[in-house]
């Protein structure tokens, strides 16, 4: 590619689409004046290495280039060869997503979640076994035979002299 394709490119790809500057500057917060010297291929402008790479991929995937075709282009178009980066692009998450937990927070997360559950499955257990055990002898004394008082000689000397002092009066009555 020779010099004046990539930023010529990269401004048709742009204006195609209908984007300003200003809005891929509010989308990406690169400044202005590098997204114009992207365009017109001001490279000593530019703070240079992986900024400028970084540029680039942002400006490709905020307008749905290929970030990597267009990335392509930027080598061939500068030659910065050297910073080219075996590491695969990190994505990140849109601005109306939260982000995921980090990696050690999420496992802390996941024992505390753990634990809380053994904890209420203990607990639930524990009062499960405590009502079945109260059901258990609710149902024991119900089926055990009721204990009778055993009246004391003075106990029915007195209800013996009640009744018959009762019937004294009732037969009393009737002559």
């Amino acid at each position: 590619m020779s010099k004046g394709n990539f930023g010529e490119h990269l401004r048709r790809e742009r204006e195609m689409r209908g984007v300003s500057l200003d809005e891929i500057t509010s989308a990406t917060r690169i400044g202005t004046r590098f997204l114009q010297a992207l365009e017109n291929e001001q490279w000593d402008q530019l703070p240079g290495g992986i900024f400028n790479r970084g540029f680039v991929r942002a400006v490709a995937h905020y307008l749905g280039l290929d970030e990597e075709a267009i990335l392509g282009e930027y080598t061939l178009a500068t030659g910065d060869t050297g910073a080219i980066s075996m590491v695969p692009p990190v994505r990140t998450t849109p601005a109306n997503r939260t982000p995921l937990i980090a990696e050690g927070r999420s496992r802390s997360m996941l024992w505390v979640a753990g634990i809380l559950i053994v904890a209420l499955l203990a607990a639930a257990g524990f009062y499960g076994w405590r009502r079945h055990l109260a059901k258990k002898n609710a149902a024991r004394d119900a089926s055990a035979p009721v204990a009778l008082e055993v009246p004391t000689p003075d106990t029915l000397r007195s209800v013996l002299h009640e009744r018959a002092s009762a019937e004294t009066a009732l037969a009393a009555r009737r002559i």
